[in-house]
């Protein structure tokens, strides 16, 4: 198990057709937490908005994939939550991912593009109600 993503990491930028961008929404709060058991958990909601989804996944990361299978849902999610393939009890996924200056690159299919997610890690493993 690679120790290089353990820790808490936090969404900070997109990049969409090679350019940097800032999320889309910036009350969209996102969150990474790699935990040394293989057990990631991932949780977002939205600034000033009710609920939030939260799951965790057994993973591995190879350096350049990242093979995440959801074991366990929050039973206070939102409704809107299942709509979200990656809130979903069994849900599979193999995605690019990489290191890179300091941060956690994910790649996700959007359509026919690549949309890459772009985590910096958080100073603290505190809460990830951010």
């Amino acid at each position: 198990m690679s120790s290089a993503l353990w820790g808490l990491w936090l969404f900070t930028s997109l990049i969409y057709q090679g350019n940097s961008l800032p999320p889309l929404n910036p009350n969209l709060k996102i969150s990474y937490q790699f935990e040394d058991s293989g057990v990631n958990t991932l949780r977002y909601f939205r600034v000033g908005e009710q609920g939030f989804c939260e799951r965790q996944a057994i993973y591995e990361f190879s350096g350049e994939t990242l093979r995440q299978q959801v074991v366990w849902l929050h039973p206070e999610n939102a409704s809107w939550c299942g709509q979200d393939v990656d809130m979903q009890m069994g849900y599979e996924s193999w995605s690019p991912a990489w290191l890179e200056d300091g941060k956690f690159h994910l790649a996700v299919m959007m359509g026919e593009e690549n949309l890459i997610y772009v985590w910096e890690r958080s100073p603290t493993k505190g809460p990830q109600n951010f």
